[in-house]
């Protein structure tokens, strides 16, 4: 139970963050623009880190908890899951994935250097 506090804890704070005066650039087709879609991506993809680490929740605990915090990433950069997934496929067959990737996985590397820097 514990862990389900602080989890939703780090929720909570992720979106009073997220309510900031922050304004989504657009891409001129409505799409989300390639630096949004690497911001989109490396949220959802520490949140699912911070879930996963507390594996001791129930399946169904941890897929409400997901569907939870996708919600809030897609809140704080100002889209929806269709725009999400709309730019997804289009990046996705115009072959700009794996760049758009590559730059996600230096973002994640850098911040896990940070933290181990810090716990030093």
């Amino acid at each position: 139970m514990k862990s389900w506090k602080v989890i939703l804890s780090i929720l909570c704070v992720l979106l009073i963050i997220s309510c900031g005066n922050k304004k989504r650039k657009i891409a001129s087709n409505g799409l989300l623009t390639e630096e949004e879609m690497v911001a989109v991506l490396y949220d959802i993809h520490i949140l699912d880190a911070t879930v996963s680490t507390y594996n001791s929740l129930q399946k169904t605990d941890a897929k409400l908890l997901q569907e939870c915090y996708d919600s809030i990433v897609f809140i704080q950069h100002e889209c929806n899951d269709s725009i999400f997934k709309k730019s997804l496929e289009y990046y996705t067959l115009e072959g700009k994935i794996k760049n758009i990737y590559d730059e996600v996985v230096d973002s994640l590397n850098t911040r896990k250097a940070l933290l181990e820097n810090e716990n030093r």
